[in-house]
């Protein structure tokens, strides 16, 4: 359930909608926005190492993650600790891990992490196939499941799943009538209409994610 508005550890940002049932939809971006310094293939063996930690220690329920050259999208419901603990940790161990690989020292991340929270499972698989489309909007693959730095290749059995993937029983009802017979597959690499994609992208920006008002896209 969403309890009262906290503040994320003091930081000079928005407040944080705490849920420990409701998952958020997380994005962090590089330094100035530029390519991470550490390679792709690195980097997303030390993000799975990263989110398995989490997921051991602060019971966090990862949902997707997909690494872009640039940027993070992660779907992820935090049940039992607060948000603002869970990314201060993941951003400081992301940083420090790559720095020490590169050589490097300073800022990995371009400032405070993004989050949404995502209030039904009719939006979480939008926001889900928003996420796994991400890298076939950006040209760096033809379809969803040939990207090698997303959960949902170890999903379909292409590749090592590096972090647990979970889902309730709603979300699996609605997304997850699964892999079987290619439907999801087709509907990921389905696109959005140009109108639900922006619908969805301004969404994301929201504190709540939901439709803007007067619309019925979603």
């Amino acid at each position: 359930m969403v309890t009262n508005l906290l503040s994320s550890l003091g930081m000079p940002r928005k407040n944080l909608v705490r849920s420990d049932s409701l998952p958020y939809h997380v994005t962090a971006r590089a330094n100035n926005r530029e390519a991470f310094f550490l390679d792709l293939p690195r980097l997303w063996e030390l993000l799975g190492t990263q989110c398995l930690f989490l997921n051991t220690v602060y019971k966090v329920e990862f949902h997707a993650v997909v690494l872009m050259p640039n940027h993070i999208h992660m779907i992820l419901t935090v049940p039992e600790f607060d948000l603002g603990l869970v990314m201060n940790d993941f951003m400081r161990s992301i940083s420090r891990r790559s720095n020490l690989k590169t050589g490097r020292t300073g800022h990995v991340f371009g400032g405070p992490y993004f989050w949404s929270l995502v209030q039904s499972s009719r939006y979480f698989s939008h926001v889900l196939k928003y996420v796994y489309r991400n890298p076939v909007r950006a040209n760096l693959c033809e379809k969803v499941e040939d990207y090698p730095y997303s959960t949902l290749r170890g999903l379909v059995g292409a590749a090592h799943l590096p972090v647990p993937i979970h889902y309730t029983r709603s979300e699996l009802e609605l997304f997850l009538p699964a892999f079987e017979g290619q439907q999801q597959l087709l509907w990921l690499n389905t696109p959005f209409s140009t109108e639900v994609e922006e619908q969805i992208k301004k969404g994301l920006r929201r504190k709540l994610f939901e439709p803007k008002k007067g619309t019925d896209y979603l």
